[in-house]
């Protein structure tokens, strides 16, 4: 049976009923009456305690608890939430031939939002140059810097440049904690699909439970019979496919924990580019036009990869609220853009010149981050 939440009004007037019918004579209509205050005081003591009864409820299914209480929830199958993690990577330093750079020192961003450790000592080589690893003091994809990104000492270094550089291979491997949507999600999956000592569903969830990847898919008999294999994305801003080193982490654990026979691999998705031209746009403002590509960069890191038979957006639904919707894999519908497009501001008008029609992914492809123009 639900529970239906009167309203303070419905509350008042069944206590001044109840009244009226154990004392005789009793008028609710008049308006100083004292059983009529007492029983608008008695109301209003009480809906207070019904809204925490309905809100109690909620907190005892997967699908509706709210944070600290769905962790809880998925905790009682061994679930839980993925911690932000790190960035790190390579910082060069240039400066006078051999100065050293201390372990532990101090980078910031030009902006000064997010600092960044060395991990080990340097010394600058004989033409003043050096390479160290540097790791986000703050865990979170924040921390993902791109090639070239300067970056600034926070306490200046003897015979040392007072900015740094990140390198070639940028800095990497910071996520954020897992959000509400994604924890219900894997909960969900965890119930709808028990453990069967390594079906697709098992798979799915060993690559998730990793901490690694936003969205894992799985592949049964890729490589033939008695194969599976799962396919990872970790979407950042430079796109959702996952580096050498993040797909040996997910390799690792699920070797941990698939059965001894049989055939599974983790491997790397191809990204197709993706543009999205839109023309006549009204109004035409630059908040607008951000708007609109962050609502399409949103909806890229939703489409599955063609071919997946089990995993994110692919088999598991979330009723009700629809946080989930299934999808065809390796598929963009045109109505799909055109949703993200109007939801993302409000529009008198645009024309979408670029695609045309659905646009499709081969098995093992899925989109990029698309590349959005406006003409």
């Amino acid at each position: 049976m639900a529970l239906n939440l009167p309203s303070l009004s419905d509350l008042r007037t069944a206590f001044r009923a109840n009244f009226k019918a154990r004392l005789p004579g009793f008028d609710s209509a008049l308006r100083r009456a004292v059983i009529g205050i007492v029983s608008d005081v008695l109301a209003g003591m009480v809906y207070p305690f019904l809204r925490a009864l309905q809100w109690v409820a909620k907190q005892l299914f997967i699908k509706t608890a709210e944070a600290p209480y769905l962790d809880r929830r998925v905790g009682e199958y061994g679930i839980p939430r993925t911690a932000a993690t790190a960035a790190s990577g390579p910082v060069a330093f240039t400066g006078s031939a051999s100065a050293p750079v201390a372990s532990g020192t101090t980078l910031q961003m030009q902006d000064g939002t997010l600092e960044f450790t060395t991990s080990a000592a340097l010394a600058l080589d004989s033409t003043g140059a050096g390479s160290v690893s540097a790791t986000c003091t703050t865990a979170g994809a924040a921390g993902n810097l791109a090639a070239g990104t300067v970056l600034r000492l926070v306490t200046a270094v003897s015979n040392v440049d007072a900015t740094a550089t990140v390198g070639a291979a940028g800095l990497t491997g910071g996520t954020d904690a897992e959000s509400d949507a994604s924890l219900r999600e894997r909960g969900l999956a965890r119930i709808q699909n028990p453990p069967q000592g390594g079906s697709a569903a098992d798979f799915y969830g060993w690559a998730r439970a990793s901490g690694v990847p936003t969205r894992a898919w799985v592949y049964p008999g890729r490589r033939g019979t008695g194969s599976c294999d799962v396919a990872i994305a970790v979407d950042t801003a430079a796109g959702p496919l996952p580096t050498s080193g993040e797909v040996a982490a997910v390799q690792t654990y699920v070797a941990a924990e698939a059965p001894v026979i049989g055939s599974y691999e983790v491997f790397v998705l191809t990204d197709d580019s993706l543009t999205v031209a839109i023309s006549n746009l009204s109004p035409n403002t630059a908040v607008i036009q951000a708007a609109i590509v962050a609502a399409l960069k949103a909806l890229a890191a939703t489409v599955p990869p063609g071919g997946a038979e089990f995993g994110d957006a692919v088999t598991v639904e979330l009723q009700g609220g629809a946080l989930f919707p299934l999808q065809t894999p390796g598929v963009l519908y045109l109505n799909m853009i055109h949703a993200a497009i109007q939801g993302a501001a409000t529009l008198e008008h645009y024309d979408l010149v670029s695609p045309a029609a659905d646009v499709s992914f081969a098995a093992g492809h899925l989109p990029a981050v698309p590349a959005v123009s406006f003409q």
